[in-house]
Parts: C-alpha cells; sequence; structure tokens
C-alpha cells in the first residue's frame, strides 16, 4: 500500500510538472506594447483656402474656433481608453507580423518629444524579445472639396535580436468619416462607431509597411 501511494505521488508530480512546462512553452516569450496618445488636432477649411494666400489667410481666421472646438471634442471622443478599445477589436501581434507576444496596454505619455524620437524604451520591461507600438497623432481634417477624414500617425519601435535601440518603423493611414462629429445627442452612437472604424483601418494601413521577421 505504502509503495502504491509513493508511486501515484510520483505520477501525480510528474503530471503537474509537465503540465506547468507545458503552459511555460506555450507562454508567449515575446511582449508587445502598446502606447495610446492625448493627442487630438483637428483643421477646417472651405472653398476661400484655394484662393491664394490672402484666402488662406482669411479661410483660417474663419474656421480658427471651430478647430479649437472641433480638437478639444476630438481629444476626448478619441481618448486613450477609446484606442485601446478599438485596437482591441483586431489582431494586433498578426496585423503587425509578430512572433506570439504578450500585449501590455500601456499609460500615456504627454510629451511629444518622447513618444515621437525617443528610441530607447518606454517601459521598465526587460524582455529579450520587445516591442513598442505608438499612436502618435490624431488628426480630423475637413475640407470643401473633400469632406471629413480621420488620420492617425503611427510608430513601431523593435528592440528584438538584443537591440539596445529601436529600429523605427513610421507610418499613417488616413480615411474617410461620414458621422464625426455629431451634430445632435441622437447622433453619438454612430458617430463613435464611425470614429472607431476609420481608426482601425488606419491602423490597418499602416501595419501593411510593417515587414515580417
Amino acid at each position: 500500500m505504502k509503495t502504491y501511494l509513493m508511486l501515484a505521488a510520483a505520477v501525480l508530480t510528474a503530471g503537474l510538472s509537465g503540465a506547468a512546462a507545458a503552459q511555460d512553452a506555450a507562454a508567449p516569450s515575446c511582449e508587445l506594447h502598446v502606447f495610446p496618445t492625448l493627442e487630438g488636432q483637428a483643421m477646417s477649411s472651405g472653398l476661400l483656402a484655394g484662393f491664394g494666400v490672402i484666402g488662406a489667410v482669411a479661410d483660417a481666421a474663419g474656421h480658427k474656433n471651430r478647430n479649437v472646438r472641433d480638437a478639444e471634442y476630438l481629444k476626448d471622443a478619441l481618448g486613450p481608453n477609446f484606442q485601446v478599445d478599438s485596437l482591441k477589436t483586431i489582431d494586433l501581434v498578426k496585423e503587425l507580423k509578430l512572433q506570439p507576444s504578450t500585449i501590455v496596454y500601456e499609460t500615456p505619455i504627454a510629451d511629444r518629444k518622447i513618444t515621437t524620437k525617443a528610441t530607447n524604451r518606454l517601459s521598465a520591461s526587460s524582455a529579450p524579445c520587445y516591442v513598442e507600438l505608438l499612436v502618435t497623432q490624431n488628426f480630423f481634417k475637413k475640407t470643401a472639396i473633400y469632406g471629413r477624414s480621420l488620420n492617425n500617425r503611427f510608430i513601431l519601435k523593435d528592440f528584438r535580436d538584443g537591440k539596445a535601440q529601436a529600429e523605427l518603423v513610421k507610418g499613417r493611414g488616413g480615411n474617410g468619416l461620414s458621422h464625426f462629429p455629431p451634430k445632435t445627442e441622437d447622433e453619438k452612437p454612430a458617430a463613435e462607431l464611425d470614429l472607431r472604424d476609420a481608426f482601425v483601418k488606419n491602423f490597418l494601413e499602416f501595419s501593411k509597411g510593417v515587414s515580417a521577421k
């Protein structure tokens, strides 16, 4: 009986060890750290913008208050939480052509010089297989000829293969908007879906320029 119990314990221990090893083997060894942005910019222009310098100046003055209002609204509507929720609707690792990776969503960094120019890691992670994705611009544009659109800029910082300084891939995406910004409270749900759809499409345009390794 004692021998049987010892054998059973050994089998159980081996089984647990095997399960733990299998779990460790299945766990991604790479990390993807995602930094949303706090930015929001807006520019509207009318027909006067096409009539030389004087027309452009007059047009800019006429749209100054609207641009400020739209920029503030965009910062709120397309804030960090919205960006994260939007990116969670797609397979980031697949679209960026990375190895299986654990995704870590980070707190936005307010200093644009850091997000756009720094080549060092922006998190405390020391993982050897490490990549960062930064959203660096949210830009709403409205013109008399082309209508409304959302433009986004992204940076992929690749530290894989033991790099101390990142290999950078910068790019952008731009897509039209049909419902954003909303004119009434009733239009807000449609405007939010419109904004999310454009943001995701812009990221997918950017990710097409990322090469697999």
